[in-house]
């Protein structure tokens, strides 16, 4: 449990603290992140209801990145010209909360649907930083498009 709280502290952290935006490496997270996933699901066996899942937390991953993109703050650092974003609190939490559930459900038993569940908790993240990314990215864009 005090890694848990660790990990959360951490989150906490490092989400409320401001950071330059840097496009050319936006992609990296999303594919470190989808290429962990993958190597953990493939030892789950692929069924109708297991792939229902990940789609439908894909989804709502998509969402809550989405959600995500549209608190964090964005400003132009006035002296250097670079892009720098801070999140917010409540962006925390949410996924302290993700990561929570899916502590208590791989707590639960070993059955496969509870695995499978458990695997497919992990495409909330993937679709939350993928489309929080996403959404950052065309921001930054159309910001520095208005400024030039």
């Amino acid at each position: 449990m005090l890694n848990m709280v660790i990990t959360g502290l951490i989150i906490v952290l490092l989400s409320m603290r401001e950071k330059e935006v840097k496009l050319d490496r936006m992609w990296m997270l999303p594919v470190i992140v989808a290429v962990a996933i993958f190597f953990n699901i493939s030892q789950v066996p692929l069924t109708g209801l297991t792939l229902l899942f990940y789609i439908m937390f894909l989804v709502i991953g998509c969402g809550i990145g989405l959600w995500r993109a549209w608190m964090e703050r964005l400003r132009v650092d006035a002296v250097t010209g670079k892009v720098m974003s801070k999140g917010s609190m409540g962006t925390a939490i949410v996924l302290i909360i993700i990561m929570l559930v899916k502590h208590y459900i791989s707590t639960l038993d070993v059955h496969h649907s509870v695995i499978a569940l458990s695997s497919a908790l992990l495409f909330i993240p993937l679709g939350s930083i993928a489309a929080r990314r996403f959404i950052i990215y065309y921001r930054v864009r159309h910001m520095q498009a208005a400024k030039v």
